[in-house]
């Protein structure tokens, strides 16, 4: 569903000059702006739950962080640290008792940002789903290698069921697939959603994208964490 402009401006409150701004500093990506006719000529619309959840994060966090710090924070863009074993414990939508099985599918314990963010959303789908250990490894193994190519966070996970087995499906958010209508589509997550909560809540004990932190950011602080192309593996 979208929004135009003159509406979205009377619903947030915010002004033209501010809107244009946030685009300018890059907290609202570009590609948001969608020029469509009308009978007045041209109008610009945007996608309306992604523009006014984003408006209303900056909203919120435009007295704590300068522009450049929050542009940063919302970014899509993926974070070049490596996330370790211990980390992995740090994030509560990851489940503990997963761990150990991502480490051996994986054979390793350190993690770039796109796979945890892979193992969040099959964390999501283990717990809300009732799904058994062996549904995640195979989850896993059949979507490891392709989690190297992904450098955007612009995904969406799919968890599929047929005839009893889970399957996984990574896909780009702008295209489509589809589906034999044999399976089933049980649940689905945004890794955008994903990412941009992980910056929030965790930024810092991560220390999310700053260049210059304080040095109250640089602690061990973690933030409370409440719990919840295509592949098929």
């Amino acid at each position: 569903m979208l929004i135009s402009k003159k509406d979205l401006l009377n619903e947030t409150g915010i002004s033209y000059g501010q809107l244009y701004r946030w685009k300018r500093e890059g907290l609202i990506p570009e590609e948001w702006f969608i020029k469509q006719p009308s009978f007045t000529g041209q109008e610009t619309f945007f996608p309306k739950a992604k523009i006014l959840k984003r408006i209303n994060a900056i909203k919120e966090l435009k007295d704590q962080y300068s522009l450049e710090e929050l542009a940063k924070m919302l970014s899509p863009e993926v974070a070049e640290r490596m996330f370790t074993e211990k980390d992995l414990q740090v994030i509560g939508e990851i489940y503990d008792g997963l761990i150990p099985c991502f480490c051996k599918v994986f054979e390793k314990n350190k993690f770039t940002y796109v796979e945890v963010l892979f193992l969040t959303a099959v964390s999501i789908f283990y717990k809300e789903h009732d799904l058994q250990l062996i549904d995640v490894e195979n989850i896993c193994s059949g979507l490891i290698q392709y989690l190297p190519e992904i450098k955007q966070t612009d995904y969406l996970c799919l968890l599929l069921e047929h005839n009893g087995t889970y399957f996984a499906v990574i896909q780009d958010e702008k295209s489509t697939v589809y589906m034999d209508n044999r399976i089933k589509h049980i649940a689905k997550v945004r890794l955008n959603d994903i990412s941009a909560n992980m910056k929030i809540k965790y930024r810092k004990r991560f220390n999310f994208m700053f260049d210059e932190a304080d040095e109250d950011d640089k602690k061990d602080n973690p933030l409370q964490v409440p719990s919840s192309k295509g592949v098929l593996a």
